[in-house]
């Protein structure tokens, strides 16, 4: 059985703040190390849309997110091993983190009804041909492993925020379930899992109580590398429930939020102590048209820039004068626009770019506001 201590030293807190739980860490990986807190773009097809591996280095991108449902449907993580792996796959050299391929699993069971949540895993229809598929713990980790992920998710079980009591339990039981049966599985081929992390998800929906359950009961099966926060991130009560979440998990693992961050959610859940985002928010805005900038008050307040209004058909300026990314350093608002209204795929580069440019630059404002107490 892999113990925590037999990882080595994965995760280290470099920096606290003395104002709130926010922290600076580093995650070591076989691929690299990973400075925290760390926004992670989604790169679904074992790509970020329209960007190549070198435009991804050159924004600056710490480590990326491969989607296992979307990678095992086209092209098949057997494929992706037999050719060396998702690194050499997409000629990525940095780390990798691959969920379970649940939550896709589960929207298709739940809101296409194209499946059944069962005891033993999710049975679903995949969204291109309709065929039949069963996804189990453990095919989630040999998929995951097929792949050479650094950082791999356990299959869990999220629900909604308002679940009723019963379909909480469940959901928590059986997420536990899962990750029992999955650790063993990583465990058992201790060879491809050697230098690899595993992570946990903590489900409870808006519940305290359920919550605290899940964690404790996930901390009984192992120390895991981490733990994600399960289910939706945004909601009423939400911001409540992320911040006792992420108290039940101890200093020296990775907090991690899986999905919903946008920069104003980043600095909140930073100021909780979570350290990884994820969220596609970035890049399906920028190709929408929106851009992420800084305001001019005060570093960590931002306005968001429509690109595809009307005053901005004459505007020489750069999408963020202050901005060092390779679409405002070489094309004005103008230029920009008009590549959006007429579907010129340049224009949503553009803006991808800049939008992640600036994620970028907010994580590591973030990073030295803590370091120099200033956060």
């Amino acid at each position: 059985m892999i113990k925590l201590e037999q990882m080595g030293s994965f995760f280290k807190i470099i920096a606290k703040s003395k104002n709130s739980n926010a922290r600076v860490g580093r995650i070591k990986t076989s691929h690299g190390i990973v400075e925290t807190p760390c926004f992670i773009p989604d790169a679904t097809y074992g790509a970020v849309k329209h960007l190549s591996s070198k435009d991804l280095k050159e924004i600056g991108l710490q480590m990326i997110l491969g989607n296992i449902y979307h990678l095992g449907i086209r092209p098949g993580t057997k494929i992706i091993k037999k050719l060396g792996g998702l690194h050499w796959f997409m000629n990525w050299n940095e780390p990798i983190l691959t969920d379970s391929g649940g939550f896709q699993a589960f929207s298709l069971a739940h809101k296409s009804k194209m499946g059944k949540i069962e005891k033993d895993g999710i049975k679903f229809k995949d969204h291109l041909s309709g065929s039949e598929h069963f996804l189990t713990p453990e095919k989630s980790v040999q998929m995951q492993l097929d792949v050479n992920a650094d950082i791999l998710m356990v299959l869990d079980y999220p629900v909604e925020p308002e679940a009723s009591a019963s379909v909480n339990r469940y959901s928590v039981s059986l997420t536990n379930q899962w990750a029992k049966q999955s650790f063993d599985y990583f465990s058992h081929f201790a060879k491809a899992s050697r230098d690899k992390l595993l992570m946990a998800i903590i489900q409870g929906a808006g519940d305290k109580e359920m919550r605290k359950k899940s964690f404790d009961g996930l901390e009984k099966i192992n120390q895991f590398a981490g733990y994600g926060f399960g289910g939706v991130v945004s909601g009423a009560n939400n911001d409540e429930v992320l911040k006792y979440t992420a108290s039940l998990i101890p200093d020296d693992r990775i907090h991690y939020v899986m999905g919903g961050a946008t920069p104003k959610q980043v600095v909140k859940l930073v100021k909780m102590g979570w350290d990884l985002f994820d969220c596609v928010l970035p890049t399906r805005n920028a190709r929408h048209g929106l851009a992420y900038t800084f305001a001019k008050k005060n570093k960590f307040s931002f306005t968001e820039v429509r690109i595809w209004q009307e005053k901005y058909k004459l505007d020489k300026n750069p999408i963020e004068k202050d901005c060092d990314c390779f679409a405002c350093e070489s094309f004005s608002r103008a230029y920009i626009r008009h590549l959006l209204k007429v579907r010129e795929p340049l224009g949503q580069r553009l803006m991808t770019i800049h939008n992640l440019r600036f994620y970028v630059r907010l994580m590591q404002l973030i990073r030295k506001g803590i370091k120099d107490k200033d956060f």
